[in-house]
């Protein structure tokens, strides 16, 4: 069952996957249109708009939902997933530039992912993103329907990890299906180019980086909210959180054998996917942050020979100290708030090696890990206000 989670939840993706299921949405609508474009309406969740008003498209240093529609309507490729925009252009961007005041968006009530798109031209042709960024669960041509899949919150892959314990995620990674690991190689890589990208780009953030750690993953958040037209190995639906919770092992790669650098990194990511099944993929509370920080002091821990109660302390730990860190949409400040999380999951690992931890009822930390990350879960819950109340502020100076 872990292998179905997985690759269900870590895929490459360009952009900001907020933006990218938009995009998405109408790339799988223009298959099914006909005619001249009269209009495209979108409906979104709070958090999936919070999350696309001011993070830059890739390929692009524009930033703007009616953008990304437009130019998943114009050049999107739907067979491609999350990578629909792999393929943009400065033709295709003209384009969408065009058409983009044919766009509307609103918002509606649903407080998990939910983009619900009606392309209007000689045909109507309705496409519904729900639960997970491409999950296209609903096609409807002139009221006709083509595909239905109900969502059932209760029923994804990522609420299948519920039925597993952190010690037995840590039995898994010593005896890992060989093609996961494999993947595994392939997200480090990935995630190692754009993050050396970034550190090449002058006034990304990492530029003034007070240690490797922090110098490649903010190079890569950095790049990423920028435009960086290059792959990013998401999970849990975020690119932020793949580049997270993977750089900071990444750089253990010529310092540990493969084999003990690929399994730290799948507990890393899978640690982030438990987490991110308890606060909903789409949260008040900073994935990169905070989340990837557990995952991320997890692997850190694991790499360095700590045993279970020491890697158990330090997801503990991240949590109780990191929890509350905002998620305020998608941006190049998103770069700071995952150096946060990355000096923290430093910090907190090289206490749990030593075995100093937060004692238990200090705070929201409970002595067992899983109780503390259903805490999380449940506070999360109960500062989702903080999702509609920041709409006020984001892209206004």
């Amino acid at each position: 069952m872990l292998k179905e989670i997985f690759f269900d939840q870590v895929k490459p993706a360009y952009g900001c996957t907020e933006p990218i299921a938009i995009a998405l949405s109408t790339a799988v609508g223009k298959e099914h249109s006909t005619g001249e474009l009269k209009a495209i309406e979108i409906s979104l969740d709070k958090n999936t708009y919070k999350n696309g008003l001011v993070v830059n498209i890739p390929g692009t240093d524009i930033f703007g939902l009616e953008l990304a529609a437009s130019l998943g309507y114009i050049c999107g490729d739907a067979k491609k997933g999350l990578e629909v925009l792999k393929n943009i252009n400065p033709k295709c961007l003209e384009s969408a530039m065009k058409i983009k005041n044919l766009v509307k968006i609103s918002l509606n009530e649903k407080n998990y992912l939910f983009v619900d798109t009606t392309i209007i031209s000689d045909n109507n042709v309705q496409i519904l993103i729900e639960g997970k960024h491409d999950n296209i669960a609903k096609i409807v041509i002139d009221g006709k329907v083509i595909k239905n899949e109900k969502f059932n919150p209760k029923k994804t892959s990522i609420e299948k990890i519920k039925n597993f314990s952190i010690d037995k995620i840590l039995d898994y990674i010593e005896n890992p299906d060989t093609d996961i690991l494999d993947f595994v190689e392939k997200a480090i890589e990935m995630n190692l180019e754009i993050a050396k990208f970034g550190i090449n780009t002058e006034g990304n953030f990492s530029n003034a980086a007070i240690n490797e750690y922090v110098k490649y993953v903010s190079a890569g958040v950095d790049a990423r909210m920028s435009g960086a037209l290059k792959p990013v190995m998401t999970v849990a639906g975020s690119g932020n959180q793949g580049l997270s919770c993977i750089l900071p092992l990444a750089l253990y790669k010529d310092k540990v054998s493969k084999d003990k650098l690929l399994k730290a990194t799948l507990l890393s990511i899978l640690v982030t996917i438990y987490i991110k099944a308890y606060t909903g993929l789409l949260t008040p509370i900073c994935g990169a942050g905070t989340i990837s920080a557990a995952g991320a002091a997890a692997g850190l821990t694991y790499i360095n020979n700590g045993n279970k109660k020491q890697i158990k302390n330090a997801i503990n730990d991240t949590l109780g100290t990191l929890f509350g860190l905002t998620c305020d949409g998608a941006k190049r400040g998103c770069a700071l708030k995952a150096i946060t999380g990355t000096l923290t999951a430093l910090q907190v690992s090289n206490l749990a090696l030593h075995n100093i931890d937060v004692p238990c009822g200090n705070g929201i930390v409970a002595e067992d890990v899983e109780e503390t990350i259903r805490r999380v879960g449940k506070l999360t819950n109960s500062v989702k206000q903080f999702d509609r109340d920041v709409l006020d502020f984001i892209g206004k100076c």
